[in-house]
């Protein structure tokens, strides 16, 4: 089948399948039949817009023999931005996956916060970290946009179905700013649609983030070279022949992680659910940096410096290694790094930490384990700020 018959096949939105752990019941079966004729709808767009598309320059610009991701983060500091995950590999199916910015994950050397306060705290390296130690999956590329760069790059209106409508609060009271259905939009409108939670429920929010995305894959399907106006000033080449390859894919998807609500020390944010790892292993199972399994540590600050711990936390996630807690430790006299494996099943992952580190004196807890953590790690003198 070549490129162009193949575009003309529905590029399926999944907010169902893959991710309907974070729907309320009843709100997924009163609008199954809905979402039936959104995607209907959309396949109908797509052979319109397959029958004028540029194919070899899709061709030549779709990526077929690498696994690739990026993170691209809308708003370069904590006031309402968006995440989202590329990923495309030969033997899978391209991903665009909504990381909302509500999401509670383990943010390194702070504890758990949301998405939207790591980028506060240390900018867009803190994201992708936390979001790698969260699931466990390694980001190629961050590629950050500011305020306006969306609506700099698509030029034009595009068409966005939502199944919910966006409303705010205006000077009158509370204004409707995109309805419900298909409408045309104005690339500013769209770039608020990512950005602007509005009024209500926070699982509406994911869905119109998610339509705004899907419209921007489309747009860049017609137009290959708005990914370049999007992405190429800050991601580069590399970056926007991303983007492409997800808009060219036939099977291409939009999804997001399950997610639940939930309350932290940080506030209120979603969750991920018990299926996340499920979800993350059937969408982005190619960027999964251990497989097999990844070991839980815990990293302690034994020698009272500031930033040594995420060091430490940094090649370790990056490794594969989940890090679920990070403290002081009972004292900040250890002069050398102390790497305690949590029980017999964890031996060969501290071994493996101690390699990794190039320093360290190994430890083997027997008598009794910590049932949370495989591995505790206190960081020592041996370790200064800024060292690894």
């Amino acid at each position: 089948m070549s490129r162009r018959s193949a575009l003309a096949l529905a590029v399926a939105l999944v907010l169902g399948s893959g991710a309907a752990g974070f729907f309320y019941r009843d709100w997924v079966a009163a609008r199954a039949e809905e979402a039936a004729d959104l995607i209907a709808g959309w396949s109908t767009r797509l052979t319109d817009i397959a029958a004028a598309l540029p194919e070899e320059e899709i061709e030549s610009r779709t990526l077929t023999e690498s696994s690739r991701s990026m993170l691209i983060i809308l708003g370069t500091s904590a006031d309402d931005p968006a995440f989202a995950l590329v990923a495309a590999s030969p033997a899978g199916v391209p991903a665009v996956v909504v990381l909302p910015q509500t999401l509670l994950v383990a943010v390194p050397g702070f504890g758990e916060f949301r998405l939207i306060d790591a980028l506060g705290f240390e900018g867009p390296d803190l994201v992708a970290l936390a979001v790698t130690n969260q699931f466990g999956i390694r980001i190629d590329q961050i590629v950050t946009l500011s305020r306006g760069g969306i609506a700099a790059g698509l030029t034009a209106p595009v068409e966005v179905e939502l199944t919910a409508p966006l409303f705010v609060q205006g000077p009158a009271g509370l204004e409707r700013l995109v309805p419900d259905g298909r409408s045309m939009v104005s690339p500013d409108l769209l770039e608020t649609l990512l950005v602007e939670a509005g009024e209500g429920d926070p699982f509406e929010f994911i869905q119109r983030q998610g339509a705004a995305w899907r419209a921007i894959l489309e747009a860049v399907a017609g137009d290959p070279g708005i990914a370049d106006r999007l992405l190429a000033a800050t991601g580069g080449t590399p970056a926007a022949d991303l983007l492409v390859t997800a808009a060219a894919s036939p099977d291409g998807v939009v999804a997001t992680v399950p997610v639940e609500r939930a309350e932290s020390a940080a506030g209120s944010g979603l969750a991920p659910t018990n299926r996340a790892a499920e979800f993350v292993a059937a969408r982005v199972g190619h960027l999964l940096i251990r497989p097999e399994g990844r070991p839980r540590i815990e990293i302690l600050n034994g020698n009272g410096r500031i930033g040594t711990t995420r060091v430490v936390a940094e090649i370790l996630i990056r490794k594969g290694f989940r890090l679920v807690r990070t403290d002081n430790a009972d004292t900040f006299e250890h002069e050398t790094t102390l790497v305690i494996a949590q029980g017999d099943h964890a031996a060969a992952a501290a071994r493996e930490i101690v390699e990794l580190l190039g320093r360290g004196s190994l430890f083997l807890e027997v008598r009794a384990p910590s049932g949370v953590v495989d591995v505790s790690i206190i960081v020592g003198d041996d370790i200064p700020s800024g060292e690894g």
